[in-house]
């Protein structure tokens, strides 16, 4: 079977844009049940000319939590498929964090009030550090003289911190799959080396076995009968790679520009070099100062210290 590769723009744009498929997918990753989810904005920055940029999905998104709990959020994902996108991930946590939202409470009366958020981020590449493709960071409370942890429910704290997801489509090749959904649907994110043919769509190697999986990819499979999401994948891989070509140019002439500063810094050397050399064998022979200075172009101080 045939289906769209999700670590594409378009391609995840086309998942989450089906709101039930999105609460699935989005509950397994998280392992939250999403009850509600509305999206807020999508960016899809490879339009910005020149730069590459996070793709950002931002979602208000009604939880419910192990107890049983319901409570509103700001769920904020991104996904990057080169290395160090890290001060573009900050960049937009900052923008969330000092987000409001508006709404009516139970009196009638309109209040803002920022919510505690939620990041996922879906990476095409594997940090260094990373040894497996699926990683969950979460707020425990702990008791700052003994180190106990508490069990505090705080608003304060959940608008202060934020749990965080990282999934990779490229975990280390030792890693040993252990068979969960999550990690089925990770699987479906396919990653592609520089030069290789272009993957916007792929071939599954096997039916999928988890239903949620089988749901995700049957989706997928028909996203590739789309005709206008196979030209905005492809115009997608196209800018992908003319950026990749103008970064590795770009690279070039800076290394060039380097190197050819360096020369010019060698060359400076050894000509100051040969400068206090003459100096020093016309000192030897008794010329005056001030010939030495016509001469080589030294000053009084340099030629006194040679």
């Amino acid at each position: 079977m045939k289906i769209l590769n999700p670590l594409y723009d378009w391609s995840l744009k086309y998942l989450l844009d089906n709101n039930e498929l999105a609460k699935k997918f989005l509950s397994s990753l998280l392992q939250m049940k999403i009850i509600h989810l509305e999206t807020r904005s999508i960016e899809l920055p490879y339009l910005k000319e020149g730069k590459r940029f996070v793709s950002r999905f931002d979602f208000k998104a009604i939880i419910e939590t192990q107890d049983k709990i319901t409570k509103e959020v700001l769920l904020e994902v991104q996904k990057y498929r080169y290395p160090d996108p890290i001060n573009r991930f900050r960049t937009y946590l900052g923008e969330n964090y000092k987000k409001e939202e508006t709404y009516k409470d139970s009196e009638g009366n309109t209040r803002n009030e920022s919510l505690p958020l939620i990041a996922l981020y879906i990476l095409g590449y594997c940090p260094a550090e990373f040894d497996r493709p699926y990683i969950i960071v979460k707020n425990d409370i702990y008791d700052g003289v003994d180190g106990t942890k508490l069990n505090i429910n705080s608003p304060t704290i959940d608008l202060l911190t934020h749990s965080a997801y990282f999934i990779t489509a490229t975990p280390p090749p030792t890693y040993k799959w252990r068979g969960s959904q999550q990690e089925a649907i990770i699987r479906l994110f396919q990653q592609k080396l520089r030069k290789e043919q272009s993957n916007i769509t792929y071939e599954l190697e096997e039916e999928p076995q988890d239903p949620l999986v089988k749901e995700i990819s049957s989706y997928l499979n028909r996203g590739t009968q789309e005709e206008e999401i196979i030209k905005q994948l492809d115009a997608e891989e196209e800018y992908y790679e003319s950026i990749i070509e103008l970064e590795a140019a770009l690279e070039q002439s800076k290394k060039r520009e380097e190197e050819a500063k360096k020369r010019e810094e060698e060359a400076k050397k050894r000509e100051e070099e040969a400068k206090k050399k003459l100096a020093q064998k016309m000192k030897k022979y008794g010329e005056s100062i001030e010939d030495i200075m016509r001469e080589t172009g030294l000053s009084k101080e340099e030629i006194e210290k040679l």
